[in-house]
């Protein structure tokens, strides 16, 4: 069974606390694994390996610090700096864009390491850095991989340590598929929930862990929580007045729902029956999403996602 990143970094601690290599695999440090860098070149179950080859006891103190702010739920990621080239790790050209010009100006070393980094700018590494290590390393708090082309030789990769609630979409429908890979790009780990295995199914959704229930009037097998995201897309809104009032329930952060204004007003009187109140239904995302005028699945798809990080990062709330 796959561990939790929590469970990972706690036996690769212990692993380099007794001497011993420790084991992780690129499922568990998800950002190694295949989907979520499909195409990047710098990416690899090889690269993972050779990360874990060189850690020592001198890398505990990050690996704590990376435990420190999981737990504290502080904006920070855990990075990896992955060499590619050790050739020319320490001697890439650089150009007065960046203003460090020349040779010589590379990465301090062509070893590859784990380090961690913050939002204020905090750096926690086992080893002396670069300057140009330094705004690498700070990159990865925009992104997995941000700026992987900018320079030859060494590559970096990150997982975010303040984790993101869980978008639960249920309904596999075609959105559905768009939604899973944006919402995977945005860090959002994702949960298909769906009665039919004809839509439910590794193909249709490579990304995402899937429940499959009896029906959807009992979802009470479905662990959402109060830091989660519930999206009600049932196919054809069949269902849609079973998911809304079991996300409000839930007392999940963000709960929205697609559909015109009539029909939404059906689903509501429909979900009071079920308990729900009125405030309680105002305080959803009705309808689901920013509005710029999408219309195809994929745009759908985009407009859902932009508003659940507008929510994650406190821009706008319902509460």
């Amino acid at each position: 069974m796959t561990r939790t990143l929590e469970q990972t970094i706690i036996a690769m601690r212990s692993a380099l606390a007794e001497g011993r290599r420790p084991e992780a695999t690129a499922d568990e440090l998800y950002c190694f694994a295949v989907q979520p860098v499909l195409g990047n070149p710098h990416a690899s179950e090889n690269a993972l390996e050779s990360i874990l080859d060189s850690l020592s006891s001198e890398d505990i103190p990050t690996l704590d610090a990376a435990l420190e702010k999981l737990r504290s739920g502080e904006s920070a990621w855990l990075g990896f700096k992955i060499v590619t080239d050790p050739t020319i790790a320490c001697d890439s050209d650089d150009t007065e864009v960046v203003g460090i010009i020349g040779k010589g100006k590379g990465s301090a070393d062509a070893l590859p390491g784990i380090f961690v980094a913050t939002d204020d700018n905090q750096i926690i590494f086992s080893r002396p850095y670069s300057d140009r290590d330094s705004k690498q390393m700070l990159d990865i708090t925009r992104g997995p991989h941000m700026h992987n082309e900018q320079y030859e030789g060494v590559a970096w990769l990150s997982i975010p340590l303040k984790q993101s609630g869980i978008v639960f979409i249920f309904g596999a429908s075609e959105i559905s598929h768009y939604l899973e890979k944006m919402a995977w790009d945005c860090d959002f780990p994702t949960v298909v929930v769906d009665y039919d295995e004809k839509y439910l199914n590794e193909k249709r959704q490579p990304l995402s862990r899937r429940i499959l229930v009896e029906s959807f009037e009992d979802l009470s097998g479905v662990p959402v929580t109060k830091d989660d995201y519930v999206l009600v897309l049932t196919r054809g809104h069949m269902y849609d007045p079973e998911v809304l009032a079991y996300g409000i329930l839930c007392g999940a952060r963000y709960v929205g729902m697609m559909g015109c204004k009539d029909k939404n007003d059906k689903v509501f009187e429909l979900a009071k029956r079920r308990g729900v109140t009125d405030e309680q239904l105002a305080a959803t995302y009705t309808p689901i999403g920013l509005k710029f005028g999408a219309k195809t699945p994929a745009e759908l798809a985009l407009c859902i996602v932009a508003e659940l990080v507008q929510v994650r990062s406190g821009k706008t709330s319902k509460a």
